[in-house]
C-alpha cells in the first residue's frame, strides 16, 4: 500500500510514499480527519467502481437514527451481489418494512460513490410515484446528512427533458414507453385506471413492440428499481425493461411471484416477512372478525314482483325494473352480478355493531357523539364502482342514525369513495390519511396496494380475492405501525395502534390464503385476551390460531416495553429471551422450524398429545411466574 497513517490518538499523520524517492527521507502531513474510503479510492486511483463505497450505515438504535436490520441487511447483500457481478437482484421486504427507504438508500450510495450518473424508479401507480417522491424528498441518511433530492435531482418523468437534467427519474412504464417512442400523452397525477393488482393484469399475450426510433439511449439508466414488482413488468411491457441491458435491475416487493422470481433469476438478496416484521415491532398483527349471514353463506333469491336495480358493469348505468320470475343466486355472487342494498346494508349495520362490542370495547366511552364521530380509520373493499356507490350509501344510512340520536348530522366527510370515478384520488387518499373527520373510505384497487395510510386499523372485505397476491397487498394496508401521539391526533378516542382487523364479510380468509390466526368464530377476538388465551394453551388448545394470536400478544409486549423493564422476564426465560421466544412460534408457523427437522404437526384436537405444539410454547405457559409477571406487568 502507498499510504502510511500514524495516530497517537492526539494527532493523525498521514503519508503517500509514491511522492517520495527510493531512499529518500519521508514526511508525514497532519490531517484533521481520517479519509472515507471515497477519498481512498480517489488518491489510489483504484479502477473498481466500488472502491469507494464506505460501510453501509449502522442500523437504527433509540438515540440514533437510521437503517432497520432488514434494510441494513437488504443493502450490504445488494451490493455484495453486484460486486460479484450479478445484474439482477430481488428485495422482499414485508408491507410497511420500508422498501421505498432502502430502495432511496441504495440510488444514493451508487450516485455518490460509484460512476452511476443516472436511476430509474418504476412505480405502476402515478398515486404511488408521488409518494415516492416525497420519500426521497425526506431521505436524510446521506453523508452530509442534507436531503437526498437537494444533493440530486428527483423528477417524476414528463418528457425526455425530464431523463435528461434528473439524476431520478420516477415513472409507471406505461409513462416510460410513451416518452420513449414519442408518443403524447394526457399528464395528470391522478390514476386513468382501476388495475387488478397482481401481475396478471398485464400478461397479454400481446407484448408491446418497439420501433427503431426511439428517443431515449439504451444506457441512459445505470439502476433501474422496479417498484412492487409483483406486477406487470413481465407481460408485454417487458421489452420496454429489457430495452435498457446495461443497467442493473433491483426488484421491490412484498409478496414475490413465480415470475418475480425466474426474472430476477432467484437472485434474492433479503427475504423479510410479515411474521419477522411483527416480531420486530415493525408491523402490528392481524385479527380476523368473520361477520357471517344467512344470504352470504347460503345465497338467496330476489322474489317476482320485487323492484330490482340492474347495473352494466361496462358503464356503471343503473335501470330499475321489476323482477318477472323468482331469481335465485349463490353467497359468490354476491359481489359480482347481484347487488343487494338490503344485504349490504346488513353487514354494514353488523360491522357497526362490533366496533365497540367486539373489536375495540376499551374505546367506549359515554360520549356517544366522540364514540361515533371518532370510530376507527377503516377501509371497505368493493368489486366495482357501482358496488362501491351501494356501500358508500349503506354506511350513510346506517351512521347516520347514530348521530341523529344526539340530534347531529352525520360529516359530510365521514365516508368518501376513493375511485378512478371519484375525483383526485391523490388528494382523497391524502385526506384520508390526514383528516379527522375522514373516517370510513371505500376502493375497489386504488387503496388496495402500496398505499400508505398509518392510522387504518380495519378492513372489510365486501368482495372475494382469488389472487392470494393481491390479498396479502390488501392487508397489508393495515399493519403498519404508527407513534401513539400522531395516532391519537387521527383518532382522538384510541391509545395506540396495536393491531389491525380483518373484518370479513364474504368468507375470503377461510380460503387457502388465510392469515394464520383467522379464526372462523367471531366471538374469538372478543373474549379471548392474554390470560384466556394461556389458561387454554395451558390445557392443551393449542392450534395455529391461538399460537398465532399467543406470539401477537408477546411481540406487543416485547416492543412497547423498555429492555430494563423485560429484564425479570428474561431472566426467568435464561438461556433464551422473549425476543427469540416470539420467533421461535412464527418459524415453527410459517415452516421455518429450525428446532424441528419436520414442519409443525397439524393440530386436529385438544385431547391428542401435540408434544411438538406444547413444547414449543412451554417456556412460558408452564412457567407459572413468568405468566404472571406477564399479565401484571405489561398489560
Amino acid at each position: 500500500m502507498p499510504f502510511l497513517f500514524m495516530c497517537n490518538g492526539d494527532k493523525l499523520l498521514f503519508c503517500d510514499r509514491r511522492d517520495f524517492a527510493a531512499g529518500e527521507p519521508l514526511e508525514f502531513l497532519e490531517l484533521k480527519k481520517m479519509f472515507s474510503p471515497k477519498e481512498v479510492a480517489i488518491r489510489a486511483e483504484l479502477s473498481s467502481e466500488f472502491a469507494k463505497m464506505p460501510a453501509v450505515p449502522a442500523v437504527q438504535t433509540k438515540a440514533k437514527a437510521g437503517l432497520r436490520q432488514c434494510q441494513y441487511d437488504a443493502i450490504c447483500n445488494l451490493e455484495l451481489s453486484f460486486k460479484h457481478g450479478k445484474k439482477k437482484a430481488l428485495i422482499v421486504l414485508a408491507t410497511g418494512a420500508g422498501k421505498t427507504f432502502t430502495a432511496c438508500t441504495a440510488a444514493y450510495r451508487l450516485l455518490n460513490y460509484t460512476p452511476a450518473k443516472k436511476v430509474l424508479f418504476l412505480v405502476d401507480r402515478n398515486n404511488l410515484g408521488k409518494q415516492a417522491e416525497g420519500e426521497f424528498g425526506t431521505y436524510k441518511l446521506t453523508e452530509t446528512g442534507i436531503p437526498f433530492s437537494d444533493e440530486y435531482v428527483v423528477q417524476r418523468l414528463h418528457n425526455v427533458k425530464d431523463i435528461e437534467k434528473s439524476h431520478v427519474v420516477i415513472s409507471t412504464i406505461q409513462r416510460l414507453y410513451a416518452v420513449l417512442t414519442g408518443q403524447t400523452f394526457v399528464d395528470t397525477d391522478d390514476d386513468e385506471s382501476e388495475l387488478d393488482g397482481d401481475s396478471t393484469n398485464d400478461q397479454s399475450s400481446v407484448s408491446i413492440e418497439l420501433p427503431q426510433d426511439l428517443k431515449v439511449a439504451r444506457d441512459t439508466f445505470d439502476l433501474i428499481i422496479v417498484d412492487e414488482c409483483h406486477r406487470s413488468i413481465y407481460g408485454k411491457w417487458k421489452q420496454v425493461l429489457d430495452y435498457f441491458n446495461t443497467a442493473r435491475v433491483v426488484g421491490l416487493t412484498a409478496t414475490p411471484t413465480e415470475e418475480a422470481y425466474a426474472f430476477f433469476n432467484k437472485n434474492t438478496v433479503v427475504e423479510y416477512t410479515l411474521e419477522d416484521s411483527i416480531r420486530d415491532g415493525v408491523n402490528v398483527p392481524p385479527r380476523v372478525f368473520r361477520i357471517k349471514t344467512l344470504v352470504s353463506s347460503q345465497g338467496g333469491t330476489i322474489g317476482q314482483g320485487e323492484h330490482v336495480e340492474r347495473i352494466t358493469l361496462l358503464d356503471g348505468s343503473k335501470q330499475k325494473k321489476i323482477q318477472k320470475e323468482d331469481q335465485k343466486y349463490e353467497s359468490t355472487e354476491l359481489d359480482r352480478s347481484v347487488v343487494n342494498p338490503a344485504q349490504i346494508r346488513l353487514v354494514v349495520d353488523s360491522f357497526k355493531q362490533a366496533i365497540y362490542s367486539s373489536l375495540y370495547p376499551e374505546r367506549l366511552s359515554d360520549d356517544p357523539v366522540r364514540n361515533w364521530k371518532y370510530i376507527p380509520k377503516t377501509l371497505f373493499f368493493a368489486k366495482t364502482d357501482s358496488h362501491a356507490d351501494n356501500i358508500v350509501d349503506a354506511i350513510k344510512q346506517s351512521f347516520a342514525v347514530e348521530f341523529e340520536k344526539v340530534g347531529l348530522k352525520l360529516p359530510e366527510k365521514f365516508v368518501q369513495k376513493i375511485t378512478c370515478k371519484a375525483g383526485n384520488s391523490n388528494q382523497l387518499i391524502s385526506d384520508f390519511r390526514n383528516e379527522k373527520e375522514f373516517r370510513i373510505a371505500v376502493t375497489v384497487t386504488l387503496v388496495a396496494t402500496g398505499t400508505d395510510v398509518k392510522p387504518l386499523e380495519i378492513l372489510v372485505f365486501m368482495r372475494d380475492i382469488n389472487s392470494a397476491v393481491l390479498y396479502t397487498q390488501m392487508k397489508g394496508r393495515g399493519c403498519r405501525t404508527m407513534d401513539d401521539d400522531k395516532f391519537q391526533l387521527a383518532t382522538p378516542n384510541g391509545t395506540s395502534k396495536d393491531c389491525f382487523y380483518l373484518v370479513d364479510a364474504v368468507g375470503v380468509t377461510e380460503h387457502e390464503m388465510k392469515l394464520p390466526g383467522a379464526a372462523s368464530d367471531a366471538e374469538f377476538h372478543k373474549t379471548l385476551g392474554l390470560e384466556r388465551l394461556m389458561e387454554r394453551l395451558a390445557h392443551g388448545e393449542v392450534p395455529d390460531e391461538h399460537l398465532n394470536l399467543f406470539a401477537g400478544y408477546l411481540s406487543k409486549i416485547n416492543n412497547k416495553a423498555e429492555q430494563e423493564d423485560l429484564s425479570e422476564v428474561n431472566k426467568l426465560l435464561a438461556p433464551t429471551s422473549l425476543y427469540f421466544f416470539v420467533s421461535r412460534i412464527y418459524d415453527a408457523l410459517t415452516g421455518k422450524n429450525e428446532f424441528s427437522t419436520h414442519p409443525l404437526p397439524e393440530y386436529k384436537d385438544i385431547n391428542d398429545a401435540n408434544i411438538e405444539r406444547r413444547e414449543l410454547i412451554s417456556a412460558v405457559i408452564n412457567n407459572v411466574k413468568v405468566r404472571k409477571v406477564l399479565l401484571e406487568g405489561y398489560l
